[in-house]
């Protein structure tokens, strides 16, 4: 069985088309620190590569039949119009990931994966237009995030999964982590701010008052039109000094779903890679199984020391909350199985 019968098959048993959105600096990030520093043959830095190309193929080992890689546009964004301060505490990106940005684009081109970006808005704001325009095609839509910003996206149709966990993260879910429904997640983060965003929300207003406010009033304009009816004389002097802070604050957190983007879906349909540039690509970087993957007609040579540690590696992400459990179709650590599945 090659890799577009099984693209076929899987078309026939699923309920409908369902398109990966991978959110990739959120995945960059990840394995860059959790995968010992790895380099290629010319000493280039590779860890975040060989963890985004690992993560990949784990992906398409799911068999959606649509996926797209969204990313960040350089530069500040518009959101640093409403709020210069916003996203001033990043620190900078590591010196060792800055250069591997383009051979992840190298190989998602070799992938036949389509790249999205928008100029001054961030990968978040991508995620939300394709999932919408996804949506709106009748498609299932799983966002490869752990970014809680996302969560304000999920729906019936739509959840957020965690390569590292092997998990998806649901409505159910969020209602049992922050006990509030999708359509309140923004009036809630903004309630409560985002200290990684630096997104200043409400002082004084954590996760369980927020939730307490929002099953009470319903919505931020709401609770700020109420102020007076919260419990406690201080929240109530903080919802009124703060009102306007908490508007911007939801502005800053509300992604957009209608950027100029175009989003070609037969683009985006799961295809065979191009095999000569994958494996032009991974020879550069030293990465022999992948390589050999890649190489029909070669048996490829053993796996450095590198890639055995690397292809092991634990990539943990402790401040995600439990989620729901992927109850079948468990994606393997090794290799092996994995090529077996794309390429046989």
């Amino acid at each position: 069985m090659n890799f577009n019968d099984q693209v076929v098959i899987d078309k026939i048993t699923m309920s409908r088309d369902c398109i990966y959105i991978i959110d990739s600096f959120s995945l960059m990030f990840q394995v860059f620190h959790a995968i010992p520093p790895m380099t290629g043959t010319q000493g280039q830095p590779t860890n975040a590569v060989f963890g985004f190309t690992r993560d990949i193929f784990g992906i398409l080992d799911r068999k959606p039949t649509h996926v797209v890689c969204a990313f960040d546009s350089p530069g500040a964004g518009k959101r640093n119009v409403i709020f210069e301060a916003y996203k001033a505490n990043r620190a900078e990106m590591p010196e060792d990931l800055r250069p591997q940005i383009p051979l992840i684009k190298e190989l998602l081109r070799g992938f036949r994966i389509p790249i999205l970006e928008c100029p001054e808005w961030e990968a978040d704001d991508v995620i939300a237009t394709v999932t919408a325009a996804a949506s709106a095609r009748g498609l299932e839509v799983v966002i490869v995030t752990t970014d809680k910003d996302a969560r304000q996206l999920l729906s019936p149709t739509v959840r957020m999964f965690n390569c590292r966990r092997n998990t998806f993260f649901d409505g159910t879910a969020l209602m049992e982590d922050w006990g509030v429904r999708p359509d309140q997640v923004v009036d809630f983060q903004a309630l409560v701010g985002d200290s990684v965003d630096n997104v200043p929300g409400v002082p004084k207003i954590g996760p369980k008052t927020a939730k307490s406010l929002l099953e009470t009033f319903g919505t931020l304009d709401h609770v700020l039109a109420n102020a007076d009816k919260a419990p406690g004389k201080k929240l109530q002097e903080n919802l009124a000094a703060f009102a306007d802070q908490a508007r911007m604050s939801r502005e800053l957190v509300r992604l957009r779903t209608d950027l100029p983007l175009e989003i070609d879906f037969d683009a985006a349909r799961v295809k065979l890679p191009d095999r000569a540039a994958l494996y032009d690509l991974f020879t550069r970087l030293n990465f022999r199984r992948f390589s050999a993957m890649m190489n029909d007609e070669v048996p490829g040579d053993p796996a450095t020391e590198s890639e055995t540690a690397a292809t092991h590696a634990s990539i943990s992400d402790p401040a995600e909350p439990v989620a729901r459990p992927e109850e079948s179709n468990a994606v393997p650590d090794s290799l092996r199985p994995r090529q077996q599945t794309l390429f046989e």
